[in-house]
């Protein structure tokens, strides 16, 4: 069952790409080109779990940059929490907690956002062994929409049309395998179906399960595009794969 909501209105890999310097292995790379300011909120996202490795995952990419700091907040026990839309530390941490506590998602998410005066400029995502809910505000920059399933729930805002959402949703809920691989074939599938209006300059994928191994906090892939000047997504892809070919397989 899914809830659709439309406002028409194991080896652990840490990589982070940026405009200066490539983190993982410290090589100074010089990259000169004009960007634009980015100003406006934008951004798309899918949470998901898988109940046979106890994995969960979220991929997103973003109009702003950075968009992966912001999926910090994994839990292999208890599940995680996405936040779109502006500041939110405090906001990831209270829905974090409630659902360490055994809170459903929907109700942690309540929880979450109760004292929040930007709630309604605000898009969340939760996930649990209980299910995935989310929460989309009203003063989010159209089109902003979400849909929740059992194993997985996607949102976005400022989005081209109101396909992408729905691509994510039909790509994850078609397909097998790997949760990373799941993940990131969502986030292609809606990037192909038109993506967010200004186009995405940062996007990453982060899974964490029971299988990690050394000090890595749980992470079993944590792949970042920090910021490219256009199409992060094909960014993070081609990273996935020129990982994937040093590393054998990165899940």
């Amino acid at each position: 069952m899914r809830t659709p909501i439309l406002r028409a209105i194991s080896r652990p890999i840490v990589i982070t790409l940026t405009t200066g310097a490539v983190l993982a292995t410290g090589g100074a790379v010089k990259t000169r080109f004009r960007t634009e300011a980015v100003t406006a909120t934008a951004s798309y996202s899918i949470l998901a779990r898988d109940p046979l490795t106890g994995e969960y995952g979220v991929a997103a990419a973003s109009h702003a940059p950075l968009i992966g700091m912001n999926l910090e907040f994994l839990d292999h026990d208890a599940g995680g929490v996405v936040v779109l839309g502006g500041p939110h530390l405090e906001v990831n941490e209270k829905i974090l907690i409630a659902l360490r506590d055994g809170l459903a998602p929907g109700r942690a998410i309540a929880v979450g956002l109760a004292t929040d005066p930007d709630r309604e400029n605000r898009q969340v995502l939760a996930i649990s062994p209980e299910g995935a809910a989310a929460f989309t505000g009203k003063k989010l920059p159209k089109l902003a929409q979400h849909i929740a399933g059992d194993l997985f729930v996607a949102a976005g805002h400022r989005l081209k049309n109101d396909d992408v959402v729905a691509a994510m949703e039909e790509s994850f809920a078609g397909s097998d395998g790997p949760l990373a691989d799941r993940l990131l074939d969502a986030l292609r599938a809606g990037h192909e179906a038109g993506g967010e209006k200004g186009g995405e300059h940062s996007a990453a994928l982060l899974v964490v399960g029971p299988a990690a191994r050394f000090a890595t906090r749980a992470r079993l892939v944590d792949l970042r595009i920090d910021f490219v000047p256009e199409d992060a997504v094909g960014a993070l892809i081609d990273l996935r794969a020129r990982v994937d070919s040093v590393y054998e397989v990165v899940r």
